[in-house]
């Protein structure tokens, strides 16, 4: 964590402004809650909502909630003026999701130019005990953000 500069000295305040814009994530009620230079967490409390049909978290959110903290800690890195899409995501499934709370983490593993290589993982808190259920690896693509 924080092994990386940011080449946007205002990228806390420039993320806090795109996260308006992330209409999904504020819909299942995910806030992220650690915004440094190559690195992003959130977190959200378990809802019915978030489960599939077994009680577990859905996979997919999971999936998107690691996509979400990947991707900000890769535009976390860039300069004014970009932005970041995924380009892959594979995610790892260890454990079913359970708990009150779900945690994802994003990081930046290697920056580049045109291609920004993540890792990621989610937890869960269930009766205070913290436990890792999925790993990540994405890469982000690098987008001129003035052209969209």
């Amino acid at each position: 964590m924080g092994k990386y500069e940011s080449r946007n000295p205002n990228f806390h305040s420039e993320i806090l402004e795109r996260l308006k814009g992330q209409h999904f994530m504020h819909l299942m009620g995910f806030d992220l809650k650690t915004i440094k230079a190559g690195f992003i967490s959130g977190e959200m409390h378990i809802e019915q909502k978030h489960n599939q049909q077994f009680g577990y978290v859905h996979g997919g959110v999971t999936a998107t909630i690691l996509d979400i903290c990947m991707g900000f800690a890769a535009y976390s890195l860039l300069p004014k003026g970009y932005g970041t899409v995924t380009a892959n995501i594979s995610v790892d499934y260890f454990k079913p999701g359970q708990g009150e709370v779900i945690i994802a983490e994003g990081e930046v593993e290697k920056p580049g130019k045109s291609m920004m290589f993540c890792m990621g993982r989610v937890y869960t808190i269930k009766d205070g005990m913290k436990t890792l259920i999925a790993t990540a690896r994405s890469v982000m693509a690098v987008v001129d953000a003035t052209k969209h």
